[in-house]
């Protein structure tokens, strides 16, 4: 997949990797569409870019069908949609954590993909082309014991894209999933980590995730990661579960559960 001449709409593109990801794929050569909830932002990124941007909330399938028609008449049909507005979350250890932050997870780590799918997906189809690129979590692959409502729809939104790519890619249509490690952006920070922390240090700038990006859709790879190896632990799992279960109850947890909901 080329994106010079692509028309792309990037989810969450107000800030952090959204936003690097956007104005990457527009100095590849792709028409962008810009569309976050927080309206300024969207006018910031798309005046910056030169494009056309919408403020919305993607969980609800009207604002997912107002995006894409803004791309449709701005622009024509819609080659490549990434997902990837998402929220972090409170780290709240040993916490099965409230309804309502499960359900606003859900209906934006993985209710949001499917309504871009139910919405791009037959224009691709017809044209045996296109690109579903949707942004879950290094912790899709693993877990973060601090935080149930992300780490379980993280898997889901891993989830939904195996299924979508096992069922389309025959028909043309590419799909990918990103699961990125650390990263540099106000959702990371709102973690408030120590600041002798790992995962700042090891976390990558949004510019560089969005080279990241840009390589693994030019690859057509389905798992994009921001680390070579990160793909392990699905061995690991496999190899022997159990044990997995006790090596990162001992590496993330530090200590026993915290008793209680």
């Amino acid at each position: 997949m080329k994106l010079d001449g692509k028309v792309a709409v990037v989810t969450g593109s107000g800030n952090g990797i959204g936003e690097a990801i956007a104005r990457r794929f527009a100095a590849e050569g792709a028409r962008v569409v810009v569309t976050d909830i927080e309206p300024e932002a969207v006018s910031r990124v798309a005046d910056g870019i030169g494009t056309v941007g919408l403020a919305a909330d993607i969980t609800e399938p009207a604002s997912v069908k107002a995006v894409a028609d803004l791309a449709r008449s701005s622009y024509g049909e819609v080659d490549v949609w990434l997902s990837n507005a998402g929220v972090a979350g409170p780290r709240q250890p040993g916490n099965l954590q409230d309804d309502s932050l499960w359900e606003l997870m859900w209906r934006l780590h993985v209710m949001s993909h499917l309504h871009a799918a139910r919405e791009v997906l037959p224009s691709m189809i017809d044209r045996g082309n296109g690109y579903l690129l949707q942004t879950a979590s290094s912790v899709a692959l693993s877990t973060q014991p601090e935080k149930a409502a992300y780490s379980v729809t993280k898997h889901a939104a891993l989830a939904l894209a195996e299924w979508l790519a096992v069922q389309y890619r025959r028909l043309g249509v590419k799909v990918s999933c990103f699961c990125p490690g650390p990263m540099l952006t106000r959702m990371l920070l709102s973690n408030e980590f120590a600041p002798d922390s790992p995962a700042l240090a090891q976390a990558l700038t949004p510019q560089q995730v969005a080279d990241v990006v840009v390589e693994g859709i030019a690859a057509e790879r389905f798992l994009i990661t921001t680390r070579p190896g990160n793909e392990r632990v699905l061995t690991e799992k496999g190899t022997d579960y159990d044990a997995w279960i006790s090596q990162a109850a001992a590496q993330f947890l530090g200590s026993p559960p915290l008793a209680g909901p």
